[in-house]
């Protein structure tokens, strides 16, 4: 009988953490023990079976010495503990300590420990940079991992602080490839770059635009003209090519060792508006829609500009911050943005599992719950359907 594999999980008591140890739990023959670090206690939040053991580990990575002994046998370390906030101006101190700092803690700890293989969740916004050096959106029409570009420098990343956080954090864990362990074997990395998640366990994309929709009876504005066009994806699917990119690295190391990889699955391909309406048809108590009117991008993105710049000037005194940066927030709106997946299709034999249908439904449930809750907690009346 093979020996089941060990495997660590940095943030999995998250959003993307709870979709990963699902389907490691239902799909992952090869797995029989899953350790979890994280700030929070794991629980399983989304209800699945479990068959496998999960021992989960409290406490900061970056800080916590103890933490060290769960790296102890692990066949391989999936890093997604990340300081995924947008907040304007950014916490570049937490930034760089959670996001890069960790990462390269990590890495210390994998060849300390001798793991193996180490998987990085990435992320697509590293590539939101202005389209022909000048324009306030991204246009990535279709593009390969080496057609797609990262800014130069910070100041080009049209979403600040984290963007060149993940980056940076990037970069360590493809460097790190092919070093050695403390025994004398060499690690293997890879970098997953999903585009913007949702599913069960979102607390961010999704119930962020419902508030402000809530606040014009269920219309949510469009501030960037028509919108763009965004790539979306299902972090199930996002969560099951982190497993393929595991046994890549077994498997399949000499051919995609050392690379980032695009994820993306059968998500249908709209401006954020649209999608936010079509997963709220899947339930029978939020209707969300698109409002009547457009305000034109450029007057929109002066504004955010003059708003950026009054932040910017009373923040040392009043310590004011934005949950988004106003300027970001409308470039990500206005931008196109698809992703080509067959580096993941070749290399890691990388398929969707959940259909766009079994996708939107698990979602449409989680966030009708969500919607209830948070309608409760704040004495909020829900809307009336139409």
């Amino acid at each position: 009988m093979d020996k089941k594999e060990v495997v660590l999980v940095t943030g999995g008591s998250g959003f993307y953490g709870q979709h990963l140890i699902r389907v490691l739990q239902e799909r992952d023959s090869k797995v029989g023990e899953i350790r979890v670090v994280d700030l929070n206690p794991y629980e399983n939040r989304l209800g699945h079976i479990e068959s496998k053991k999960v021992v989960s580990f409290v406490g900061d990575l970056c800080e916590a010495r103890a933490l060290e002994r769960a790296f102890e046998g692990v066949d391989c370390v999936f890093h997604l503990a990340a300081y995924v906030n947008f907040d304007f101006p950014p916490d570049y101190g937490e930034l760089q300590r959670v996001n890069v700092d960790g990462t390269a803690r990590v890495i210390e700890l994998c060849r300390r420990y001798n793991v193996p293989r180490l998987v990085f969740a990435s992320d697509c916004l590293i590539h939101m940079t202005p389209y022909l050096g000048k324009a306030n959106f991204t246009i990535i029409c279709n593009q390969t991992e080496p057609k797609t570009k990262v800014p130069a420098k910070e100041s080009d990343f049209q979403i600040p602080g984290y963007a060149a956080s993940k980056w940076r954090a990037e970069c360590l864990a493809i460097e790190a490839n092919d070093t050695p362990l403390a025994n004398g074997e060499k690690l293997k990395t890879i970098a997953i770059r999903p585009p913007v998640m949702f599913g069960e366990c979102d607390e961010r994309f999704v119930p962020s635009i419902t508030k402000v929709a809530l606040k014009f009876n269920g219309s949510i504005p469009k501030l960037a003209g028509p919108g763009g066009k965004q790539q979306i994806i299902y972090a199930g699917n996002a969560a099951w090519c982190l497993v393929r990119a595991k046994d890549a690295l077994a498997e399949n190391a000499k051919n995609i060792a050392g690379y980032p990889v695009f994820v993306t699955d059968e998500s249908g391909i709209e401006d954020t508006t649209r999608f936010c309406q079509r997963l709220s048809r899947a339930n029978d108590t939020l209707k969300l829609r698109p409002s009547n009117y457009q305000i034109p991008l450029f007057l929109s993105y002066f504004l955010a500009f003059l708003l950026e710049l009054l932040v910017k000037a009373l923040h040392p005194f009043a310590k004011i911050r934005l949950a988004f940066p106003p300027c970001g927030m409308l470039s990500y709106m206005s931008s196109i943005m698809l992703f080509n997946r067959i580096r993941a299709s070749i290399y890691l034999d990388y398929e969707p599992i959940y259909s766009e249908e079994k996708a939107i439904t698990n979602s449409a449930l989680w966030y009708e719950r969500w919607y209830h809750d948070h309608c409760q907690a704040h004495g909020l009346r829900k809307l009336k359907v139409k």
